[in-house]
């Protein structure tokens, strides 16, 4: 009995022991879940907020910098297209500035060859009516304005009609416009000119008639020119009427209900 209570006194004396030591662990635990407690609170906690906001920091700097590039893109983009807008627009004023330039020296040139022109037409006009004073065509739209004197100034609407006047004009014109190539080589003559019925006042009496006489002399002169220019030239002109006498160089081809064509009209060797 007494072994056994001495066996059962050092049992009760290991398991205080035991029970000392297990306390002594628990507190030792708890000490160290305090402490990761508070390392966690004190360091781990600010560090993992710190790293949070750090990552935001770099997605928002990481987004700031997606659109600078983007920016940066645009702002290239754009200052190319500035850069080739401003070459296109000075390659534009460049082409504006030329065209200006050949139109002004279009219209310069148009009026200097349109005043030569007047003058050859106010002189082949005096040549068929002596009464004429001034001839002048316009060099914007090559209407023609006569004047003869003791007559008033018309316009043109009111000198563009019918009959030996008229006619009288249109023929210098044309006439004129053939000297004027002989001066000018950049002016272009057709090869032929047909002028319907220049000669149908010679049937009539007073102006029409002195007209058409005059009108007569006027087309043998320019078809008895040699022109060594290339500026001789062949005239066709229709009458109603017959010659009022012969004229040298001149050949007149009739025609009535038998003969209608040129068919049976003389031919020249040369």
């Amino acid at each position: 009995m007494e072994r056994l209570r001495l066996g059962l006194r050092t049992l009760e004396e290991a398991a205080l022991a035991a029970a000392a030591e297990a306390a002594k662990t628990d507190t030792a635990a708890a000490d160290a879940l305090a402490a990761r407690d508070s390392y966690d609170e004190g360091h781990l906690q600010p560090a993992r907020k710190a790293t949070q906001q750090a990552e935001k920091e770099a997605h928002g700097l990481s987004r700031d910098v997606a659109q600078l590039k983007e920016r940066l893109d645009s702002a290239d983009y754009i200052s190319a297209q500035e850069k080739a807008i401003q070459t296109a627009k000075e390659q534009m004023e460049a082409a504006q500035a030329a065209r200006d330039a050949a139109v002004t020296a279009h219209d310069v040139r148009r009026k200097e060859v349109t005043a030569r022109w007047s003058e050859f037409f106010l002189a082949r006009l005096q040549q068929i009516d002596p009464d004429v004073e001034t001839a002048f065509i316009d060099p914007g739209d090559f209407t023609t304005r006569v004047k003869e004197r003791h007559t008033a100034d018309k316009t043109f609407t009111e000198s563009s009609v019918a009959g030996s006047p008229k006619v009288a004009t249109n023929v210098a014109l044309l006439l004129a416009l053939r000297d004027l190539g002989r001066v000018d080589p950049t002016v272009r003559m057709p090869p032929l000119l047909i002028i319907d019925s220049p000669l149908a006042g010679l049937g009539a009496q007073g102006l029409d008639h002195a007209t058409g006489l005059r009108l007569i002399d006027t087309l043998i002169n320019i078809a008895d020119d040699a022109s060594p220019h290339g500026y001789a030239c062949q005239v066709i002109a229709a009458t109603n009427d017959p010659l009022p006498r012969p004229y040298p160089g001149v050949r007149e081809i009739r025609f009535d209900t038998d003969d209608r064509f040129f068919d049976h009209a003389p031919r020249r060797d040369h």
